[in-house]
């Protein structure tokens, strides 16, 4: 079974997700496949700055605190744009300045941070002296093609504003946190989604113990023969599970159990907001499509269902900032922002506003992804 980082990313420690990255950037030589790496890199590493990270997190990300905190408070100039302004200093309170922008060799440093965590994690852990092996460690990292092409100061110059623009396109994405959409309450959930188990941590706690053994009564059932009679044990089995699953969102979770109900609820919530910031993506997309008569960015719109992750992305950034609109913004002015933010997720510049001549698209789009998210008749849930 498959899962992307984006389905189980809440449940697998940063240091695991430094890692998997790591290995994303150093295992293909694709420009464009760096790119998405970057923005994942520059999402985690401003996260080390949150303040509600889990007790497992917190070792880690003050580690990189101390090792990222110098370009802010000694702002440095990136050595991609000469005429931009050294970036305000951290201020005492240990927060990131909402106009901080990562520079250059703060990127570098990221990418080395990355390459270590990918090797400590996938490699195993050679013999001898720490200090050697180390050292070895950044030889290996001198060595590759990615750490060539951004160190290189006559190559691939090209490479590199991009990677610079994805690495802090995504710390300003990890520095705003999540929408206001995919922070809303949602009933009770009595069966996880279906990836809920698969390749996660193993909780502590008789109800995680419980659970683990139920599953694999389940699962037994499930692969053996029938038997007649047998269906009533595996829905006895399962109502087992829902009532399990029921006690997790309980108030009074006993301490041994807390992190495994922690998990069940984060896991259902992540799960239904995915599903509903979807549902009103295709709803700005089609609104979209409906006002310029089928046409998007000089072509034809092709249906929701046929569009790539790639094509489909931009548009759940462009509802996160419809979401996110600032109380009294006017109505146009949500557009022009969203409309921005759909080009920057493409890190193409968007065209100038005011002779737009979508502007009335744009803004359809907004109407529509408004009135899904007031609606709220997003996908049904299997069982709540």
């Amino acid at each position: 079974m498959n899962l992307s980082m984006g389905e189980t990313k809440a449940f697998v420690p940063r240091v695991m997700r430094e890692a998997t990255i790591g290995h994303g950037l150093f295992s293909t030589k694709e420009p464009e496949e760096w790119k998405s790496s970057f923005e994942d890199l520059g999402k985690l590493y401003a996260e080390v700055w949150h303040d509600d990270l889990p007790e497992g997190d917190r070792a880690w990300a003050a580690a990189h605190r101390e090792r990222f905190g110098e370009w802010l408070y000694e702002p440095r100039p990136s050595t991609i744009d000469r005429t931009a302004s050294p970036s305000p200093p951290l201020s005492g309170a240990g927060r990131v300045p909402g106009r901080f922008t990562p520079p250059w060799p703060m990127l570098l440093a990221a990418v080395e941070s990355a390459f270590l965590a990918f090797v400590n994690a996938f490699e195993e852990a050679p013999t001898g002296d720490s200090e050697q092996a180390a050292a070895g460690a950044a030889s290996r990292l001198h060595r590759t093609y990615l750490w060539r092409i951004l160190s290189a100061d006559d190559t691939a110059e090209q490479h590199r504003p991009r990677a610079l623009r994805a690495f802090q396109r995504g710390f300003q994405l990890g520095l705003r946190g999540t929408p206001r959409s995919m922070k809303r309450p949602i009933p009770p959930m009595l069966e996880p989604p279906w990836y809920w188990g698969a390749g996660l941590p193993e909780y502590p706690g008789p109800s995680a113990a419980r659970e683990r053994a139920l599953r694999a009564e389940r699962d037994q059932a499930l692969q053996a023969p029938p038997v007649p009679g047998d269906r009533q044990g595996w829905l006895t089995r399962q109502q087992e599970l829902r009532e399990l699953y029921a006690s997790a969102w309980r108030e009074d979770v006993p301490e041994e159990d807390r992190e495994w109900a922690q998990a069940v609820r984060d896991c259902c919530t992540r799960h239904v907001y995915r599903r509903r910031r979807d549902a009103i993506a295709q709803s700005a997309y089609e609104g979209y499509l409906q006002s310029s008569g089928g046409v998007f960015d000089g072509a034809p719109g092709r249906p929701w269902p046929n569009l790539s992750r790639h094509a489909s992305e931009p548009w759940r950034a462009f509802v996160d900032r419809v979401d996110d609109a600032p109380e009294g913004e006017s109505e146009l002015a949500t557009a022009e922002a969203a409309a921005r933010e759909y080009w920057d997720t493409l890190y193409r510049e968007a065209p100038p506003w005011n002779s737009d001549p979508d502007q009335a698209h744009w803004l359809a789009a907004v109407r529509a992804a408004r009135a899904k998210a007031q609606a709220d008749d997003s996908p049904p849930e299997r069982v709540r």
